[in-house]
């Protein structure tokens, strides 16, 4: 028997989009240094990122600087919020090309998600000082104003209002967080810290690199990670991709990378001097497929899914036998379990050419769902609870049936059957098609959430293969049921 694989989350957190400029007035002044790139931002930048994550598989975390997308030029009465404080004037910026972007943002919200990075990225306390950064003083190590940070939530979600992105349009607030510059405020004990405030509003995920903060006592170990309060925290470093470097890899090979997240920024994946846009985002690609191919890596879809294959990987107890794999789960933190966390447990196995994955059951039940990527069988398992479980597992060369083909970069949470009728539970990006392995035709289809539309099925062999969109940006959660 093939041994299972156990493999460490892969995924890049890419700061800095929203900016219109590029140009840096960091270094010798005291305004921002945004993308650090000598042009403006354009439409294209958002389509080199959406093309990477097509070809890689994923939905890629975006984490976002508002400022100069304000339409109203309101900023003005948050004043350390951007270098003009009380004169702010964003009228240079205000053009139909911001609502083109953010149009578009939102409408490939299945392969790019839409984080909250900051306003201005720096904080500016007083007329020409500017310290770092916006969420946390990592010059003074104090923290700021408990009033300040929450201002400064707001002023985000003001503007994200002003490009239809609210709760009455079905919005949710970003469930992604990077703190600019790395200043975040790691309290967990206290009543006051970073994920005391996001939490509220929705943040469910952050990233950071915790040595920047040591007054902080942050998690010490390389890939550590935690709960401030009850957001999840995990430990990201740069591997020399500098943050201003246009089409810049990480120097750092894969396997010696402590970390599951790699630190990037928004240049890094875009074309520069020597190289086009398709030869930048190639390399990314192959560098997406190589870690997929590694034996102890795999490319996570999405930022739930990420999370949860870290805590895992910390927590979950795995031991292959003669007859398949045991799994205890049982000192999973009773706070993992708080929302609707986990997500998938996700296994790899080599396979041959014509060998495939012919039957998994996990305590004799389904699997949630399998793909096949670089010599590789993927099993994605149901999110577990705190018990033991036992998966059975067999190769051949038939493709397993009746349970979901996962090529898409939503969650697919759990498969069931009843004589007539499987349901699907899941929790859904943007606009996909959800391929259900199997050779009955279906009769009707349902979706239990108004905000999941069916717009359209096929069946294509031993195929279902079903349209799917996702209304809410940050994703949709709900059911979808195939009668026979």
């Amino acid at each position: 028997m093939n041994k299972i694989i156990f493999p460490r989350p892969f995924a890049i957190a890419i700061d800095d989009l929203g900016w219109m400029k590029g140009h840096d007035d960091g270094q010798e002044g005291y305004g921002p240094y945004r993308t650090g790139l000598s042009r403006n931002m354009t439409l294209d930048d958002y389509k080199a990122v959406v093309d990477l994550a097509k070809r890689a598989g994923v939905r890629l975390q975006g984490l976002f600087i508002l400022g100069e997308m304000d339409r109203e030029n309101f900023l003005g009465d948050f004043p350390t919020t951007t270098f003009m404080r009380e004169n702010w004037d964003n009228t240079e910026n205000i053009s139909d090309l911001q609502v083109e972007m953010m149009e578009y943002v939102k409408g490939v919200s299945s392969h790019l998600e839409f984080g909250l990075h900051g306003v201005g990225h720096e904080f500016w306390p007083e007329e020409g000082k500017r310290r770092r950064a916006e969420w946390y003083n990592t010059v003074d190590d104090h923290p700021w104003p408990e009033e300040e940070i929450r201002n400064h939530v707001k002023c985000f979600i003001r503007i994200m209002n002003q490009y239809g992105i609210t709760m009455e349009n079905g919005h949710s607030f970003p469930e992604s967080f990077v703190p600019c510059a790395y200043s975040y405020y790691w309290n967990p004990d206290g009543t006051y810290s970073l994920g005391s405030v996001l939490g509220e509003f929705g943040v469910r995920f952050a990233n950071t690199d915790f040595t920047k903060i040591p007054e902080c006592n942050p998690p010490q170990e390389e890939n550590g990670g935690g709960f401030d309060h009850s957001v999840h925290v995990m430990n990201r470093y740069n591997y020399g991709n500098l943050w201003s470097a246009p089409g810049k890899l990480p120097d750092t090979p894969l396997e010696e990378q402590p970390t599951d997240y790699i630190e990037t920024h928004w240049p890094n994946l875009l074309f520069n001097a020597e190289e086009s846009q398709e030869e930048i985002t190639s390399k990314w690609t192959q560098y997406y497929q190589d870690v997929q191919s590694s034996e102890d890596r795999y490319c996570a879809k999405n930022t739930a899914q990420m999370h949860s294959q870290w805590l895992y990987n910390k927590y979950t107890k795995v031991t292959q036998t003669d007859e398949g794999l045991e799994l205890d789960n049982t000192a999973m933190p009773d706070k993992v379990y708080n929302g609707h966390f986990p997500s998938n447990l996700v296994l790899k196995i080599k396979i041959n050419v014509n060998q495939h994955v012919t039957s998994a059951s996990l305590n004799n039940k389904p699997i949630a769902a399998y793909y096949e990527d670089q010599g590789y069988g993927f099993l994605y398992l149901p999110p577990l609870l705190q018990k033991k479980y036992f998966l059975k597992y067999e190769l051949g060369s038939d493709m397993i049936s009746d349970t979901v083909w996962h090529d898409t970069t939503s969650n697919i949470l759990e498969i069931s059957h009843k004589e007539e009728e499987t349901k699907i539970d899941l929790c859904w990006y943007g606009d996909q098609e959800l391929t259900v392995l199997t050779k009955s035709e279906p009769s009707e289809l349902e979706s239990n959430n108004p905000g999941i539309t069916i717009k359209g099925w096929s069946q294509e062999g031993d195929r279902i293969i079903i349209r799917l969109i996702a209304h809410d940006m940050q994703g949709e959660i709900g059911s979808i049921k195939i009668k026979y």
